[in-house]
């Protein structure tokens, strides 16, 4: 570039043009983050995406949960009756299900 004082009052047609596409050039390789949004509906859009559901893991089942920590349960096993003999320790009104 042409840095006198008269090149600065007056520009060139060339340089105008030449100043221009350097200005495009860059504008087209400027960095742009990745979380960056180009606008608002962009950004509501990736709040939207539906994942696994949760909070539906308990679905009650009385027959599942008398065979699987019921009282008849807990006695047939060694590590069942140390959970009983725990719960009677600490003083628990009910000791299984």
């Amino acid at each position: 570039l042409n840095l006198s004082v008269g090149a600065l009052a007056h520009p060139t047609r060339s340089s105008v043009l030449s100043s221009s596409l350097e200005l495009r050039l860059r504008s087209h390789f400027t960095f742009k983050p990745v979380g960056a949004c180009p606008g608002p509906v962009s950004c509501w859009n990736h709040q939207q995406i539906r994942t696994k559901a949760r909070g539906n893991e308990y679905q009650p089942n009385n027959r599942k949960r008398k065979r699987t920590h019921g009282w008849i349960k807990r006695i047939s096993t060694p590590a069942g009756i140390e959970v009983i003999l725990r719960r009677m320790l600490k003083g628990r009104k009910s000791l299984s299900h």
